[in-house]
């Protein structure tokens, strides 16, 4: 759970370039707000903070409960770590890279999609995100 959504956002804001897909979920298209919205089913007192559409089928939602995507949902709670294998293993470069490895708790993970060049930018909060609540 994130306990200080301004931390999150003011820290994004920090290092986010011009970015085309990924933002601040209330930055975030009217339309693409609503088109997410209709496709996720919030918790009570959920707050999307963090948000990256590129379609209805490729897109994710950080909360300050959860990490929702096209495809699945995932408690902030139960992410044990993140990995850049694209960069790290792959040798690709930073502006190719558009996925990071969440490995949950369990020993399951998945890739979740990025807009190429935000790799750090959803790294470092992530990290953050991840570290805030031990």
């Amino acid at each position: 759970m994130i306990k200080n959504i301004n931390i999150v956002k003011s820290k994004f804001n920090r290092i986010k370039q011009d970015f085309f897909k990924t933002d601040l979920f209330e930055n975030l298209e009217n339309n693409i707000q609503q088109q997410l919205n209709s496709n996720i089913s919030y918790l009570d007192n959920e707050i999307p903070v963090l948000g990256y559409f590129s379609s209805i089928d490729k897109f994710w939602v950080l909360t300050d409960f959860r990490l929702i995507t096209n495809f699945t949902k995932v408690l902030l709670d139960d992410i044990e770590k993140i990995e850049i294998p694209e960069i790290f293993i792959e040798g690709k470069s930073n502006y190719e890279c558009n996925s990071v490895q969440i490995i949950k708790k369990d020993n399951t993970d998945f890739k979740l999609s990025l807009e190429n060049s935000t790799w750090y930018v959803v790294f470092n909060v992530l990290q953050f995100v991840i570290r805030e609540k031990t």
